[in-house]
């Protein structure tokens, strides 16, 4: 909205409602004026005339009520129903009249369209004189209305805008929260500890394994440890000091066998005796992100606490 619009007073309630119902009018005037597909029946441009002459109406109305909103006898503005065309005719401002009618002396001509004709008298005209007369009434109307229509119309374009921002937000928030995952995920990679740490297996079963503190190699692209077929594996990653840490996220052995290792536990400790279970997950998983609330550990356990075997593809520590 420029800084014209800016200025344009908001039109009263009361004056917004005229104003729609002369461009109703003007709306369904243009339809029988000039209709987008042919008409059933003949006769079309004397509807417009009439159709046109009851926007003028409203659109008289609606000028007499905003210069009255304004003023100092609002309040004691006589109710609309008792105003005729030929009074509002009267009332209104030469200049806007003038104005409106486009041409020096056609406000007249115009004033004997409207105030000395009916639907009867539009209907008995012949086809040039009615689609004539159609054309003089819509203009008029149309240049009557221009100015109570742009304070509206800038409201409108006020409230699109407004919408638009709020489209325009929600979709950055929709766009955020789908990037938000993959971007949280790369920047935890930034802080991740399990690079510096070393971690040691219960017990390393003889297929292939890495070497600490190694998270993958060529040798074992599925995994990274494999425990032997014992009781409680587990495998233990050592910060090497006290470090606070809110999550950590295991990834399943790649190839097979995503059943195996569970429940699977992790545990934190500070002295690599006593053990806190953080968090549990019982569930076949591919990757599985345990979020608790911030523990300060030197040690990080991963166990499973029964006959079985563990096989992990990676593990990320995160403060």
């Amino acid at each position: 909205m420029d800084a014209q619009e800016a200025k344009l007073p908001e039109l009263a309630p009361r004056t917004s409602v005229l104003v729609g119902r002369a461009q109703l009018a003007q709306f369904l005037a243009q339809s029988a004026f000039r209709p987008t597909e042919p008409l059933p029946y003949s006769g079309g441009d004397a509807v417009a005339c009439e159709l046109s002459r009851e926007a003028v109406h409203w659109a008289l109305l609606a000028l007499r009520e905003s210069k009255r909103s304004t003023g100092p006898d609002a309040a004691e503005a006589p109710s609309p129903a008792s105003h005729t065309l030929e009074t509002l005719w009267s009332e209104a401002e030469r200049e806007s009249l003038e104005r409106a009618a486009g041409a020096p002396g056609e406000a007249e001509r115009l004033h004997a369209d409207l105030l000395s004709k009916s639907f009867v008298d539009f209907a008995e005209l012949d086809a040039g004189e009615q689609a004539a007369a159609a054309k003089r009434l819509h203009a008029f109307a149309d240049r009557l209305l221009e100015p109570l229509a742009r304070p509206q119309h800038a409201q409108e374009r006020t409230w699109v805008a407004r919408v638009q921002l709020v489209f325009v937000l929600l979709g950055a928030l929709i766009l955020l929260v789908i990037l938000g995952k993959p971007l949280k995920e790369r920047y935890d990679l930034t802080r991740d500890l399990a690079p510096t740490a070393s971690w040691k297996a219960s017990s390393l079963y003889r297929e292939c394994w890495c070497d600490s503190p190694a998270q993958s190699c060529d040798n074992c692209p599925n995994f990274f440890f494999h425990t032997e077929n014992e009781d409680r594996p587990n495998v233990v990653f050592d910060l090497h000091s006290v470090q606070a840490l809110s999550a950590v996220v295991v990834e399943n052995r790649r190839d097979c066998c995503g059943e195996r290792g569970l429940p699977l536990l992790v545990q934190v400790s500070a002295d690599e005796k006593n053990w806190k279970t953080v968090a549990t997950r019982k569930e076949e998983f591919t990757t599985w992100r345990a979020n608790f609330p911030t523990e300060h550990a030197r040690w990080v356990k991963l166990l499973v606490p029964n006959h079985n075997m563990l096989h992990l593809a990676s593990v990320r520590l995160l403060p």
